[in-house]
């Protein structure tokens, strides 16, 4: 559609607005495309690269059709995963909505209770919030349903964010509870600036009973100047004048951080405070006139530091509050406003493709500049990771997401919702509502059943005159401290809150307070601080600032798993004869001693390669991580060997030192795997549920009987529809120094 009949389509206030703010290049690629779509009425994900104009082309359309409704009632439900994204698109909502006429609003923690109360009283046209403050608005505004009863569009940005996490599931359930108890099935548009499966994302966004929906994906009009580059520091030897690595690499960050704007991407808390105080400690030590100045940007980090970092990295440096970088873990990854920035440095592996996309499409923004990113690596493997993204994100490769479909845990919790939200509910009407979200898809209702006789015997649930209700259990683990435990779906771990007199800073692990006696040093936010009074019965610890400082520590789950599309990536890489040409001389020299390891096993993506060592067998698939673990738990399971597995293989040892192992037996074992499951798909997946033993993943695990917290874990650890699609489109070579021998 050309792009006149396009603006004709949208609200004549919006015409004005776009030729009152000078847009003379008019609508961009991505809003073409996406607002007749919208306009039309399909559910629709828009995937478009950062700064693509996808924010104007989904308000843009859905506050044109708002406009052609009057009632007391919110018409655009827009959601977000961070408080600050609702705080950055405030200003431009509001704008766009009263150029059509509309109201818009902003709810989440930090809104006054007033204002909150006005807005339930006046419905807002246009609803700003996160899916923990609209739990809140159905537990505890009674008239909700008139709230959203003229409900006419969902949308939820940056989706790739939610979707895969428990996140997406109190997300998208939250949509059922909503639509079940208002006229009318509103529309859901899906934000993302990445996805490698949008067709399941579309189905994850729909729900039952929905209209196949539409991608609307739209390239770069033209292609940005890339200056990317790994580097890699080493040690290079034992002497007591050799300098670490450690220090070479922060020490060269440190020049590269002067006078430029950048975010450098630590890895967990602990690392981006150690990188803050030795850039700290680097500006004692140099005594320059000028210092390099950091901060840091994590969940740790109090809202007021952190909304201090992003203001300052937007001032000019010249001007006494600028600063140079911030040092973040992945909350910067999404597109909180931090202006426009010049670099972006990685100091540990990703293994997402689509997450890196996100971090270097920070750069570039300017017509003249490049998109410039710099991995500053320590270590063999996360060099050679790194590259496997760093290559999938130059042709523009998003890895596919996960979407659960047997969140249990997630149930759970919102069945205790749904009662308190009910003042109690019977059970066939919360399966009628839950069992609509696609986290849910999976599990049938002797499931639910069970889970609720579970929670009914351990007094999560009561059930008064045929209804269920909250019990004492629920009461002990989830409703005290004004139900925050409840609303947030994610696990923190015991914190000490941390006051510089009355000023919130963040928060420390207690753990760490704990080994500590005060005084002591540490640094948080980047400033250095000394702790001067702990009160262990309130967890609360007060600091004044100070000259040094050392890193705290917290505590923390292992890293992502590898996904298939980078490992793939990886083993296409080290199998073929030339290095890429992102990496500098040090990381060419490094990346081709990693592929000297396994350049003579010649993989590649059609074939495993099965390798024999010393009463030792390693399978080389290259997989991933969830592929890996599965095939190595069937393994396990049926006795075929004692298998572990890590991204690239899947390694096997005999039972014990007397066995010996028969590599025949095992292959014939993973060949009868492909055949058998085609008769009986589900076989293997039960007994993978069966033997894997329930633990702590989640807060609201502790509601689920055994059985199905095995099965809530099992569907986040394996992948056996993965593990089939590759036994079925590979074979397995045994390698051998002479021959190669197909299996």
């Amino acid at each position: 559609m050309r792009q006149s009949e396009v603006l004709e389509k949208i609200h004549p206030g919006l015409q004005k607005l776009i030729r009152d703010k000078g847009w003379t290049t008019g609508l961009t690629a991505i809003q073409r495309e996406a607002i007749p779509a919208i306009l039309d009425g399909h559910d629709c994900i828009i995937e478009a690269p950062t700064a693509g104009g996808k924010t104007e082309a989904v308000f843009f359309p859905c506050l044109t059709k708002a406009s052609s409704i009057r009632s007391d009632s919110v018409k655009v439900l827009y959601i977000a995963p961070l408080r600050a994204l609702l705080n950055d698109i405030e200003i431009r909502a509001k704008e766009y909505s009263a150029a059509c006429g509309l109201h818009c609003f902003k709810w989440h923690g930090d809104v006054s209770q007033k204002d909150k109360i006005d807005a339930i009283n006046n419905p807002p046209d246009v609803l700003l919030t996160t899916p923990e403050s609209l739990e809140a608005i159905l537990l505890r505004k009674a008239n909700w349903h008139e709230f959203f009863k003229e409900l006419q569009t969902v949308i939820i940005d940056e989706a790739h964010n939610f979707a895969p996490v428990d996140r997406g599931c109190h997300l998208v359930t939250l949509l059922e509870r909503i639509v079940y108890k208002t006229t009318g099935n509103p529309q859901r548009i899906a934000i993302t600036a990445t996805v490698g499966n949008p067709g399941e994302m579309l189905k994850w966004l729909a729900g039952p009973n929905q209209k196949p929906g539409k991608h609307i994906f739209v390239k770069a009009a033209t292609q940005k100047e890339k200056d990317f580059q790994i580097q890699y520091f080493y040690d290079e030897g034992v002497a007591d004048e050799d300098i670490p690595a450690s220090y070479k690499r922060i020490t060269y960050l440190y020049d590269e951080l002067r006078n430029r704007k950048s975010i450098i991407f630590g890895g967990s808390r602990t690392n981006c405070e150690l990188i803050a105080s030795a850039i700290n400690k680097l500006n004692s030590y140099n005594k320059r006139g000028i210092p390099v100045k950091v901060r840091t940007h994590h969940s740790s980090v109090s809202k007021y530091y952190r909304e201090e970092a992003e203001a300052r990295i937007k001032s000019r440096r010249d001007i006494e509050s600028g600063i140079d970088g911030i040092i973040s873990t992945s909350t910067l990854e999404l597109g909180i406003d931090i202006g426009e920035l010049d670099r972006v440095f990685q100091l540990d592996a990703i293994t997402s493709s689509g997450a890196f996309l996100q971090r270097v499409g920070r750069t570039g923004r300017r017509p003249d500049k490049p998109q410039y990113f710099r991995g500053v690596l320590l270590s063999e493997n996360d060099l050679v990771l790194m590259t496997g993204v760093v290559s999938l994100g130059l042709q523009g490769v998003s890895e596919k997401l996960h979407f659960p479909c047997k969140s249990f845990h997630m149930l759970a919790h919102q069945l205790i919702c749904l009662c308190l939200q009910n003042n109690g509910i019977k059970q066939e009407a919360a399966w009628d509502i839950l069992s609509r979200a696609y986290c849910f898809s999976q599990i049938k209702k002797e499931q639910f059943n069970e889970l609720v006789d579970d929670m009914l015997s351990n007094d999560f649930l009561r059930d008064v005159d045929g209804e269920l209700v909250t019990g004492g259990m629920t009461e002990r683990y989830f409703l005290g401290a004004n139900w925050q435990k409840l609303f947030a779906v994610f696990n923190s771990g015991p914190m000490y809150e941390v006051f510089n007199e009355k000023n919130h800073v963040g928060n420390l692990d207690c753990a760490f307070v704990e080994s500590m006696e005060a005084p002591f040093l540490f640094v948080l936010g980047g400033l250095e601080w000394e702790a001067y009074k702990v009160r262990p019965e309130t967890h609360q610890l007060f600091a004044r600032k100070t000259k040094a400082g050392n890193a705290p520590r917290w505590n923390a789950f292992h890293g992502s798993d590898v996904p298939f599309e980078t490992a793939k990536e990886v083993g296409r890489l080290l199998s073929s004869d030339n290095a890429p040409a992102f990496l500098t001389n040090e990381a060419r020299g490094c990346f081709l001693s990693a592929r000297s390891k396994v350049e003579h096993l010649r993989w590649n993506e059609d074939k495993w390669i099965m390798t024999e060592g010393t009463n030792e067998a390693e399978l080389v698939t290259f997989a991933g991580d969830r592929i890996n673990r599965t095939l190595a738990k069937l393994i396990n399971i049926y006795d075929a060997g004692k298998a572990s597995s890590n991204y690239k293989s899947v390694i096997i040892k005999p039972f014990d030192s007397d066995s010996v192992l028969d590599i025949d037996s095992i292959i014939t074992f993973i060949s009868g795997i492909k055949h058998r499951s085609a008769s009986n798909p589900g076989q293997y997946m039960r007994r993978i549920e069966e033997n894997t033993p329930p633990m702590f993943f989640s807060k609201f695990g502790r509601c689920l009987p055994d059985t199905l917290n095995a099965a809530a874990l099992a569907e986040r650890s394996y992948d056996f529809a993965g593990l089939s699609n590759e036994l079925n489109t590979t074979m397995i070579e045994i390698f051998s120094t002479n021959t190669y021998e197909p299996s």
